[in-house]
């Protein structure tokens, strides 16, 4: 019995070190404004990334339409590598802005 129970204990040490080894973690390659703002949506604090889209005088929209992370939209890499990426992207998409349409009858006029 405690043969099984030193090999269990074995194996599950050695699958949780694997799955340890495995995790992704992000370094930032130069400390431009848009890979602070990359960072700080992947950390997963909505505080400081809006601290940071603050500090970096850029509206919310500017930041989802035109920052790029690894080549991918910021909304796109916070869903992939993010933490808590649906309290990140609601920060985000927070700044999309929504067209608005209005259609006038001129023959009624």
């Amino acid at each position: 019995m405690k043969t099984v129970t030193k090999i269990l204990t074995t194996l599950t040490i050695s699958l949780s070190l694997a799955g340890l080894a495995n995790a992704s973690t992000l370094v930032a390659a130069d400390s431009n404004i848009s890979t602070e703002l990359c960072m700080k949506a992947a950390s997963g604090s909505r505080v400081a990334l809006h601290k940071a889209i603050k500090e970096s005088r850029l509206s919310n929209a500017y930041v989802v339409y035109n920052i790029k992370c690894n080549e991918q939209n910021i909304t796109d890499f916070v869903s992939k590598y993010g933490k808590s990426p649906e309290k990140m992207n609601a920060l985000l998409n927070r700044g999309r802005i929504k067209g608005h349409v209005s259609i006038n009858d001129i023959a009624a006029l």
